[in-house]
């Protein structure tokens, strides 16, 4: 088991300040063991990677995995909706002396979304080879669009965090500020995300799987970060996201340390307490 296994940027911002600020941050410690989707995501990239290959990241944040994946290629293009990742990316571009990328602030909407305007992609019909999609949009806001800048044979790879596994057999010894935090969703739903608008397009040549995530929490400090995030608000010591937030927060975690300590107590494994995630890995070929 090592930690993170290949996961591109989950450390960054221990190296970047402004990344820990602007970027992606993992405020808590934790191991994930082998085949954690992150390394199968990676990989399945890799089978379609090739020196004269031009990418397009959906969805790219602040561009770290993009970043990495350019000296491999011939040009990639990340497209990100954040102005606040857009900017990081490109100052991390321009530090970095990376050419052959280019980085769009779009906020992809598909022509179906009523909420808000049709946005399609900046670049011109059959440029790219390759479309990833690491944790960013789901495929009905682009697949029009990817449709239109795909070559012949062009493929999408995609990764998706999909909730919780079954909850855990010790959640009702949690904190009543805890109870909720567990959502599963089950394999068949989360599957319409990606076979929906590939079979309304008439796409058939796509596999998907349904990877079984265990991560290690070696201590309750850990678990309480951790139940935090699950939550999606802040804890008592994390600063606000804009200036004027006024978002409710979890419990001290000096209030609910006794029980946290309890449940860690019969419920840890050598590896620590283990929280199990789901992951959705898909790829569709879109001109075969």
């Amino acid at each position: 088991m090592t930690r993170y296994m290949r996961a591109i940027d989950l450390d960054s911002w221990l190296r970047d300040p402004r990344i820990n600020e602007r970027g992606f941050a993992h405020r808590w410690k934790s191991q994930v063991a082998g085949g954690n989707g992150e390394d199968a995501f990676i990989s399945l990239v890799e089978q379609h990677l090739h020196p004269d290959s031009d990418l397009l990241d959906v969805g790219c944040g602040h561009g770290e995995l993009t970043l990495t994946l350019a000296s491999r290629c011939r040009s990639i293009v990340g497209i990100e909706r954040d102005p606040g990742y857009f900017k990081l990316a490109n100052e991390l571009a321009a530090e970095r002396g990376v050419t052959n990328i280019r980085f769009f602030q779009v906020n992809l909407a598909g022509p179906d979304e009523p909420d808000r305007p049709f946005a399609g992609i900046p670049l011109p019909d059959a440029s790219i080879d390759l479309i990833i999609n690491r944790r960013g949009p789901i495929l009905r806001r682009y697949l029009v669009e990817a449709i239109r800048v795909t070559r012949q044979g062009a493929a999408i790879v995609g990764l998706h965090p999909t909730g919780n596994a079954t909850p855990p057999p010790w959640r009702g010894e949690l904190p009543d500020a805890f109870q909720d935090v567990f959502n599963f969703m089950p394999f068949e739903q989360v599957a319409t995300w990606v076979t929906e608008p590939l079979d309304a397009a008439g796409i058939s040549d796509y596999s998907l799987w349904w990877i079984d995530v265990p991560e290690f929490l070696r201590d309750t400090h850990e678990l309480y970060e951790r139940l935090a995030v699950f939550t999606n608000l802040p804890t008592s010591t994390t600063p606000p996201r804009q200036p004027g937030d006024e978002l409710p927060v979890v419990p001290p975690y000096e209030q609910v340390e006794a029980q946290l300590q309890s449940l860690f107590s019969h419920h840890t494994t050598p590896d620590g307490l283990v929280v199990r995630h789901c992951r959705l890995l898909w790829q569709a070929i879109l001109r075969s």
